[in-house]
């Protein structure tokens, strides 16, 4: 996985090279030099955007705009990823041949491409270089790339040199077809649980934590710490289990919460000494 990581980035700087008027592109300069147009619209329950040929559908119920654009980017990585054969077939052959293209470990890639194009890797170094490695630098990062936090989330796992796991949970409804089987709780209707649950919406995992991450829409326990640290609205750090299938032993968890959210770090070993730091 780690490979086709390096791979997706690689499409991504390429794609920015070619066609962005700065580091950093705006999505419709993108579209338009990869000839894709755009139609929003109301889609599926718990579907944020999709693709279709040359066209990017997106979710015009998404009124989180820092959402929206990340959603934008992941759906354009999609478009490159299908562009790209090799990369295509590689892909296949990971997937075991099952020629989903909503595959987990797709829509994992995609993410990863869409936090490069908001936040690009070499540039977020930089700015982890200078302040240290932690849950705070999210929101942070956002504010200096005038970007998603979701995008600051995943590009912070990326660049971490021990292993962990980056996640965003927000409060809200949990589409019921999407929630993950290891969460247990009562659902009313085809459509959502019937109250607002705190639970994933975006995961990622450092190099060195090879494909560990937490599935989209699991839910976080009551007594976990990033629950707490959402109830009492101030950050906190705690030895805490991952809510994840079968994980028992505890690791650091720093919990961030901001407005609906919450930015947490799951630090699975420790971190080096800052001076002792290398980056790619």
């Amino acid at each position: 996985m780690d490979r086709m990581k390096r791979r997706v980035i690689e499409v991504v700087r390429n794609v920015v090279n070619e066609y962005a008027s700065a580091t950093i592109p705006t999505f419709d300069e993108i579209c338009s030099g990869l000839g894709l147009s755009v139609i929003e619209d109301d889609l599926p329950i718990g579907t944020e955007g999709m693709y279709i040929e040359k066209t990017i559908f997106l979710n015009s119920r998404i009124r989180n705009e820092e959402r929206k654009r990340f959603t934008q980017f992941h759906e354009i990585t999609h478009y490159l990823l299908e562009e790209n054969e090799d990369l295509i077939c590689e892909l296949d052959e990971y997937t075991y041949g099952q020629g989903d293209r909503h595959h987990p470990q797709i829509e994992y890639l995609c993410n990863i491409g869409a936090a490069e194009f908001l936040m690009p890797s070499k540039q977020f170094v930089r700015l982890y270089e200078q302040r240290g490695f932690n849950a705070q630098l999210i929101l942070f990062a956002a504010n200096y790339f005038k970007s998603s936090t979701i995008a600051a989330t995943i590009q912070l796992a990326q660049v971490a040199p021990n292993k962990c796991i980056a996640v965003v949970c927000e409060n809200g409804l949990v589409p019921n077809a999407s929630a993950p089987s290891q969460a247990s709780f009562f659902t009313t209707g085809n459509q959502y649980h019937n109250k607002s649950k705190l639970h994933v919406i975006y995961s990622a995992s450092s190099p060195a934590a090879s494909d560990r991450w937490l599935a989209k829409y699991t839910v976080i326990p009551d007594d976990h710490i990033i629950k707490q640290a959402f109830r009492q609205s101030k950050m906190l750090e705690d030895d805490s289990e991952i809510p994840f299938p079968g994980w028992q032993e505890p690791c650091t968890c720093e919990a961030l919460p901001h407005k609906n959210r919450v930015y947490a770090l799951f630090h699975l070993s420790a971190l080096p000494d800052p001076n002792q730091m290398t980056f790619f």
